[in-house]
């Protein structure tokens, strides 16, 4: 991977720690049936795919409004929530509420991988992340495991 592409992949973390470089909305023009599905259910076909969090200032297309969590962070001229003293904060709290689709519960696992690994290992290991999250197993002590 080159310098500006490895850049421009890294910038692809929003801020509250979704990869938005693996987000369905990012990748969806190779899949025409999730395009037409995200069409369908409301979101302007000039907002796909979407080219990431930090790209479009937090305004996420399935957002009616730009996100609080994107605003806070650039009112506190953060880098990423993790940075923030009242980190993890309620914004942050993982719910079970359409947890079978989206990666909303990720964040905090995510920026503390972040914080551990750094942010080039992270991108690299974030797919295998997201797929043990909707995908794997749980084997209790030891996490979420993929057959």
């Amino acid at each position: 991977m080159n310098l500006n592409n490895l850049t421009d992949r890294l910038s692809m973390v929003a801020p509250c720690g979704i990869d938005c470089g693996i987000c369905e909305l990012h990748t969806l023009t190779k899949n025409d049936e999730l395009y037409e599905r995200m069409i369908q259910r409301g979101i302007s076909p000039d907002r796909l795919p979407c080219p990431g969090c930090r790209a479009i200032e937090g305004n996420c297309p399935v957002k009616p409004t730009t996100c609080a969590t994107w605003k806070c962070v650039k009112e506190n001229e953060l880098e990423f929530c993790s940075a923030c003293t009242d980190f993890p904060c309620n914004r942050l709290q993982p719910c079970a509420d359409r947890a079978d689709i989206l990666p909303h519960n990720l964040k905090v696992f995510n920026l503390c991988l972040i914080n551990q690994i750094g942010m080039k290992a992270f991108v690299e290991k974030s797919a295998e992340v997201k797929l043990k999250y909707y995908c794997g197993k749980i084997d209790v002590g030891n996490g979420p495991q993929l057959q």
